[in-house]
């Protein structure tokens, strides 16, 4: 069984708003995020790009503009969560 990545306390953030619907491109997940936290949109975007890395979300480009990218999760919220008990 593939072990679900470690992801921070703010990771799980930007997660919850892609599990509950998704995809979404990163600046639906800024808009999302803004009235919920104090961060600077360029935090949020940094912290999608780690999820990217750690394989937790993956990426499609939109099919109506192709500059912009859907984000959405490879990783379930429970998977998440277990892995997250296991490393307490």
């Amino acid at each position: 069984m593939k072990k679900s990545p470690k992801i921070s306390e703010a990771e799980w953030e930007v997660m919850k708003v892609l599990w509950l619907e998704s995809p979404k491109t990163a600046n639906q997940v800024v808009d999302n995020l803004k009235d919920k936290t104090s961060w600077n949109p360029r935090t949020i975007r940094t912290l999608i790009g780690r999820l990217v890395r750690k394989k937790a979300l993956g990426f499609t480009q939109d099919q109506k503009d192709k500059r912009k990218y859907l984000y959405y999760p490879l990783v379930s919220e429970g998977e998440t969560a277990r892995s997250l008990c296991e490393y307490l």
